[in-house]
């Protein structure tokens, strides 16, 4: 019973986080669409049958029972049809994209009244739209931002200590041959010095201790090393001489290095026989605006990727394999993930918090990167038309033509339609997925 509240719980705080990450966005295309003086008649988090809503001055604010997405409604998106062409839409050239470019200019118009007539959003100077279409992706960023900032920062990370978890017996010649002591294995270094569990290494030669490198750059064989022990709040000075022995190889990332048989690779080095416990450190606030700055690199990596991605996701599905762990997912499985950290037993409450306040992390960088993508429906494709406006304008001055007027995007329509139902079935794989098959974690 406590696993499921647990589990319902971390699914509770994920949706909670989705409603706020879309709540902000909006906000960042409603305040500078007020502040320059745009007709906003509705603000709305998800879609669907509205749950609540009230009304403050000339905008509806609401919140609608499917919490996948969000909207804000500026009157005049798409310029009229210019009248230096031929007139399509009065000539009555008819047809389902002639209608959705109609649609798509006439959108909002009820809320349209005569002391509207300058309050358009297509009317607006370049730069003011450009920063009403990224006002959203851009809170995205932040809030991203900061809740890692939030986690690495505030709450921190676990990190190999300088705390000793265990001290082993003796050195064992090979570790991919044998896990026990034998007889025959010489007692280890750490045992002849004294040291023991739970004392804290402060200090090696003279040298601050900071990682195991700090230890292993200290440390020849056969050649003494001076240590610096807290032991029950006492400093104590020990002298520890290292042997060489075979130990897996590891990168400077951490990650062990295999074979191409995928064997671990070894290698001799100095060791002591001790293993270091781990513990919660505060990282800097450089290294989590480099770890937020990696994050955004790996939603344009999986961008890129993401037609492979969805490929192994259908493939995996309907053929019972396991998913890849690091693949695209839906908020359905984002919502599981949460729920399955949430409700499990070897994970102390800290690092239920920090999970799933980096989860949303990774969820708001992933809309910020989807968002900038220069394709219609999504704010990017307005950006990128506002963009082609600029560079189109500044070439008719440069050849002292007259202005062409605002971008005509509506044209794009029929490519926008194409977009949208693309994105809405590659949401539909990955919900089926995520119901069928999610990823094991």
């Amino acid at each position: 019973m406590i696993e499921t509240l647990w589990y319902v719980g971390g699914i509770v705080f994920v949706a909670l986080g989705i409603g706020l990450s879309i709540g902000l966005h909006e906000l960042g295309h409603l305040l500078p669409a007020k502040r320059f003086g745009v007709k906003v008649p509705a603000y709305a988090i998800g879609f669907g049958p509205t749950l609540f809503k009230f009304t403050r001055g000339e905008t509806t604010y609401a919140i609608k029972l499917i919490p996948l997405g969000g909207f804000i409604t500026m009157i005049g998106m798409y310029p009229p049809e210019s009248k230096s062409k031929p007139d399509q839409e009065s000539n009555k050239k008819v047809g389902f994209f002639a209608d959705m470019i109609l649609s798509a200019r006439n959108a909002h118009s009820e809320h349209v009244t005569a002391a509207d007539a300058n309050r358009k959003f297509y009317q607006l100077p370049v730069l003011k739209r450009l920063v009403i279409m990224f006002g959203g992706p851009f809170m995205n960023l932040i809030l991203g931002t900061v809740l890692m900032i939030g986690v690495l920062v505030g709450i921190g990370t676990q990190q190999q200590s300088n705390l000793i978890a265990e001290v082993s017996p003796c050195v064992i010649a090979n570790p991919t041959l044998q896990s026990e002591c034998l007889a025959s294995d010489p007692a280890s270094p750490a045992v002849v010095a004294g040291i023991q569990a739970g004392d804290r290494i402060e200090s090696i030669n003279g040298v601050a201790f900071e990682d195991w490198n700090t230890i292993s750059q200290q440390l020849q064989a056969g050649t003494a090393a001076n240590l610096e022990i807290l032991r029950d709040g006492k400093n104590i000075d020990l002298q520890v001489t290292a042997v060489n022995a075979l130990r897996v190889s590891a990168d400077k990332n951490g990650q062990i290095v295999v074979d191409e048989d995928g064997q671990p690779i070894l290698s001799e080095r100095p060791v002591l026989g001790i293993i270091f416990d781990v513990e919660r450190k505060p990282e800097t606030l450089v290294a989590a605006l480099e770890k937020s700055a990696w994050s955004v690199g790996q939603v344009g990596q999986m961008i890129v990727t993401l037609p492979q991605q969805l490929t192994d996701v259908a493939i995996s599905t309907f053929t019972g394999q396991e998913r890849n762990p690091n693949g695209a997912v839906s908020v359905v499985g984002i919502a599981q993930i949460s729920g399955t950290v949430a409700s499990a037993d070897s994970v102390d409450f800290v690092d239920k918090l920090a999970t799933g306040l980096l989860i949303l992390a990774s969820l708001n960088f992933a809309l910020f990167g989807f968002n900038m993508l220069p394709l219609l429906p999504l704010d990017g494709g307005h950006i990128a038309g506002g963009i082609y406006e600029s560079i189109k304008r500044g070439l008719f001055k440069l050849l002292r033509k007259p202005s062409p007027g605002p971008a005509d995007t509506a044209l794009l329509m029929p490519i926008t339609w194409f977009v949208f139902i693309l994105l809405m079935g590659m949401s539909a794989l990955l919900i089926i997925a995520d119901l069928i098959n999610p990823i094991s974690i």
